[in-house]
């Protein structure tokens, strides 16, 4: 890894992190519902997603990608189930697992399954934001195994 990279990595760490020492005791995810943002993945695409937790730990998060004009576009949609495995005051460690579903106008048919482990990072400057990394496999219907991995940032309601 070059020197900016330590750095970039380094500067990250520091940011999720720097909140931890500043709550008030309280659990700042608790009582989320609906959560609008933006969320990238790897390896099927990713753009504007949309979360919500029925329970404190089950969720569904759908996400969605398309370009192109109206005669010709392509695109993603992914939804999955999310299952929340330990909360703590600021980090919260989760399970995702769904399929994502490549859409275009000609009709491909490829679809990616895909298992995940993740962590959400909550703010006490901001509680109703977070950010999430994840990492996990992937396989497609075309038997294509992969490392999956992905990264976002949520506006809960």
């Amino acid at each position: 890894m070059n020197k900016w990279g330590v750095i970039g990595v380094a500067l990250l760490v520091v940011v999720l992190t720097s909140g931890v020492g500043f709550a008030d005791g309280g659990n700042l995810s608790s009582g989320r519902g609906l959560g609008i943002g933006v969320e990238t993945e790897f390896p099927w695409g990713g753009l504007v997603s949309a979360r919500y937790w029925f329970t404190p730990t089950i969720g569904a998060e759908g996400v969605v990608f398309a370009w192109g004009n109206p005669s010709a576009f392509t695109g993603t949609f992914t939804g999955r189930i999310l299952y929340r495995i330990a909360d703590t005051n600021t980090v919260d460690f989760y399970l995702a697992g769904g399929a994502s579903a490549l859409f275009s106008s000609p009709g491909e048919t490829e679809v990616v399954f895909s298992g995940v482990g993740g962590i959400e990072f909550s703010f006490p400057f901001a509680p109703n934001l977070a950010v999430n990394l994840e990492f996990g496999g992937a396989i497609s219907t075309t038997k294509m195994l992969t490392m999956a991995f992905g990264t976002g940032i949520h506006f809960y309601f």
